[in-house]
């Protein structure tokens, strides 16, 4: 007897409608408990309707009809990484992929992975020879209001800014202030490209590039560079990212830090809408031509979560950062580069308020140096702490599908037991910028 598919109808855009016409004989014992799902979905009893098809799994029975019936039934009790398992079993089967790659789709965009849904909704439109799939596929990439998304995405920026205290460095490699303002003008350009896999896991490579040029202060123009390659994943629940990047940095052209890094990341989805991140990143520093002291290792361990509200949303954590630098040694003098620092920050994400998007940041960081800084020829003794208090706001416009305006700024106070590291900062910048294949 032929096998049968169950036809769902889900309703918000969310629809199975597609039955294949032929499918493999079951064995007899499998075959009953197959049939017995059938009509226990079609009479919505779901967890009955499970119980069937496992049975008739346990009875030997291999079939992908019998495979698409399970994830169909996950799906309609809200198992959706069950699910995806069943469905990604018949991406294999050249018979079954296309109305695979269509539920996975469905699956997706259930669990808020848009543009995972939009790259398995027009797989399912490329490889299906039904008009009635391909119509479905259709909608559903123009109910989600843009194409699939490309391979490549990138972004590049041009602004125009004041800077009231133009620091050398900051963070834990804060040098000096230089307690003077200068006007400067930054350009920025990111991109990622996938080298390899797709939206639910592959191989990207990233690069990054900044320059900063002040107007009179050209000592402190700065430049950096960013290369590095990543293994990205995305299940029905959880994102990971693990991957290596190599950042460099000059100040005033000369060579400033060189920094290693291994980055491990990690984002869950919570059943009440919001999300919980982790990430760890571990660094090997090695300073430039008269920074030999900041050569060195960096830990960084940090937590967040993000919760939704009325037209906006809400992101907090906490970081640890460790360092264990070589430190500064030059007679009977000795200064520190190696805090341990702790910090808090959330921010506010106010979303399209009269077209603009806005971001409103809060930050708190506590330094401690736990070895004593020897100034004055070793006659004067000081423990090192920092308190750094910070407030951040941005806010952009779309002027098209490509353009955006946006503005920033940003204030921050550093109290320390050490003057020269006691300071206020207060910057502003407002510029232009181009991002492709969001």
């Amino acid at each position: 007897m032929p096998l049968r598919v169950p036809c769902l109808a889900v309703s918000f855009t969310l629809l199975f409608g597609f039955v294949p016409g032929k499918f493999a004989h079951a064995a007899a014992q499998g075959a009953q408990a197959f049939d017995e799902g059938i009509g226990a979905f079609r009479a919505q009893d779901y967890e009955a309707a499970l119980h069937s098809f496992l049975g008739a799994r346990q009875a030997g029975m291999d079939a992908p009809a019998l495979r698409y019936n399970l994830g169909a039934t996950y799906y309609r009790l809200g198992r959706y990484e069950a699910a995806e398992l069943e469905f990604l079993g018949l991406t294999r089967d050249s018979q079954w992929a296309a109305l695979a790659h269509y539920n996975l789709g469905l699956t997706a965009q259930r669990t808020g992975r848009r543009e995972q849904a939009l790259e398995r909704f027009d797989e399912a439109r490329r490889r299906t020879t039904d008009p009635d799939l391909r119509s479905l596929a259709a909608t559903a990439i123009g109910r989600l209001g843009a194409p699939p998304p490309s391979r490549t995405s990138a972004v590049a920026s041009l602004a125009g800014g004041f800077d009231s205290n133009v620091a050398l460095a900051s963070g834990a490699t804060t040098l000096a202030t230089s307690n003077r303002s200068d006007s400067f003008a930054e350009s920025l350009a990111a991109v990622s490209h996938r080298l390899a896999g797709n939206a639910a896991g592959g191989w990207h490579a990233h690069g990054g590039l900044v320059l900063r040029r002040y107007r009179d202060l050209r000592e402190f123009d700065v430049s950096g560079l960013r290369a590095g390659l990543s293994r990205e994943t995305d299940s029905s629940s959880v994102q990971t990212s693990v991957g290596a990047y190599l950042d460099t940095a000059h100040i005033g052209g000369d060579p400033f830090e060189r920094t290693a890094v291994l980055d491990a990341q990690a984002r869950g989805r919570l059943d009440a809408g919001g999300e919980l991140r982790g990430r760890y990143q571990l660094g090997h520093i090695a300073g430039g031509v008269g920074f030999e002291y900041l050569d060195g290792w960096q830990q960084r361990f940090s937590g967040e979560a993000g919760f939704g509200l009325p037209r906006a949303s809400i992101r907090a954590g906490y970081q640890l950062e460790l360092n264990n630098r070589a430190d500064f040694q030059q007679g009977s003098d000795f200064s520190s580069y190696s805090p341990t620092q702790h910090s808090l920050f959330a921010t506010l994400f106010l979303h399209d308020v009269d077209g603009w998007w806005t971001e409103l940041r809060g930050e708190y960081r506590k330094s401690r140096y736990d070895d004593t800084y020897r100034l004055n020829v070793g006659t004067l003794e000081v423990t090192r702490k920092d308190d750094l208090y910070g407030i951040a706001a941005r806010a952009n416009r779309r002027l098209s599908a490509l353009w955006r305006v946006f503005i920033d700024y940003s204030y921050y106070r550093n109290k320390s037991t050490l003057d020269t590291y006691d300071y206020d900062r207060h910057q502003l910048m407002a510029g232009v910028e181009a991002a492709l294949g969001e």
